[in-house]
């Protein structure tokens, strides 16, 4: 999936240094920055018979507490259809709503390497015919990624792959099933565009 990322910062200091200009004539993000930002993806894969469609929204909104640390809040919806030989129509869909906390170890620059900490709340329904499935649960992430600012307003950001502990329980039932995953490798590589206004 190819995300696409929008980025609105506003800059809230009214006086600035001279150096803090020439700073953001590269393109930083800095102290008192407030930010939202929305990831749109589609995939459609098609296998045999078998034809595999998703679409993906994710927003955030997100505040500079110093030049290396930021927090917010961020939601994600996703919905995937399923249809073939063997699965006649199957509609599944994903709620995420969670806090993220990131740290950049080089601010002050164009060129920006962070890690980020999540936590989430999952909500999935999935519907196969007559049968209903519905799923809650947790999970814990942590991202490493890269900002690269092209110039004042455009960056190019990236995030590959993730440290992830989820747990989910299905509606109705006593035992929750728990998932740990790794995946930090070029396979699980998301490219956004940044703008900051």
């Amino acid at each position: 999936m190819s995300p696409f990322t929008v980025i609105h910062s506003q800059d809230h200091h009214l006086n600035k240094t001279h150096k803090n200009d020439s700073y953001d004539e590269k393109g930083e993000f800095e102290e008192g920055d407030i930010f939202v930002s929305a990831l749109f993806g589609f995939d459609s894969e098609t296998k045999g018979n078998e034809k595999d469609i998703a679409v993906e929204f994710s927003g955030r909104l997100g505040y500079l507490f110093s030049n290396t640390l930021t927090g917010g809040i961020k939601l994600s919806l996703d919905n995937e259809i399923i249809e073939g030989t063997l699965h006649k129509n199957i509609d599944v869909s994903h709620t995420l709503i969670g806090l993220f906390g990131r740290y950049d170890f080089t601010p002050g620059h164009k060129f920006s390497i962070f890690g980020e900490l999540g936590f989430d709340y999952l909500s999935s329904k999935s519907k196969d015919g007559n049968l209903e499935i519905k799923e809650n649960g947790y999970k814990i992430g942590l991202s490493p990624g890269i900002t690269y600012f092209l110039n004042k307003h455009f960056a190019i950001e990236a995030f590959w792959g993730a440290l992830q502990y989820q747990t989910k329980k299905v509606n109705g039932e006593h035992e929750s099933t728990h998932e740990f995953n790794i995946g930090i490798d070029f396979e699980h590589i998301n490219f956004g565009l940044a703008y900051k206004f």
